[in-house]
């Protein structure tokens, strides 16, 4: 099979820290490999409200929903390790983005995994992908690497 590699961008956007949890080690004793992609939404949460929403599910009517995620994993983390994830914006498109994120182990100064993720914006009380809202869309412009 084919190694699949995530590109990332020259620059990011966002950072935030996280120390790795008891809850987040698995029975080898390292970051287990299903806790890696609950640390990228909660980056993405924390970006969120930087932005200035209160929750992930009010973008003027409009929620996020996860559409698509890859992670590539590239080293360990034990517990108590403390982590930088750095987030990106990428193909904001009609009704969707990608965000990639690139999470370095500070413990180990080595660079842990790397996330993308593509999400859709959704309107919950109807059932339906909706477009990008445009004032979310103002907010990340100039951030992405391919604005549309």
């Amino acid at each position: 099979m084919t190694r699949k590699s995530i590109t990332l961008p020259d620059s990011f956007l966002f950072a935030t820290e996280y120390d790795v949890l008891y809850t987040d080690v698995n029975s080898a004793n390292h970051l287990g490999a299903d806790r890696v992609l609950p640390i990228a939404m909660e980056a993405q949460l924390r970006f969120i409200k930087q932005l200035g929403y209160a929750e992930a599910t009010a973008f003027e009517d409009a929620g996020l929903i996860m559409a698509h995620a890859e992670v590539q994993y590239l080293a360990e983390a034990e517990y108590g390790d403390r982590l930088r994830v750095e987030l990106a914006v990428d193909n904001i498109e009609t009704k969707s983005l990608e965000l990639l994120y690139r999470i370095t182990n500070l413990s180990s100064d080595s660079e842990m995994a790397r996330v993308a993720t593509t999400l859709l914006f959704f309107d919950y009380g109807n059932k339906r992908v909706v477009p990008v809202p445009d004032q979310f869309r103002r907010l990340l412009d100039g951030h992405s690497r391919s604005a549309n």
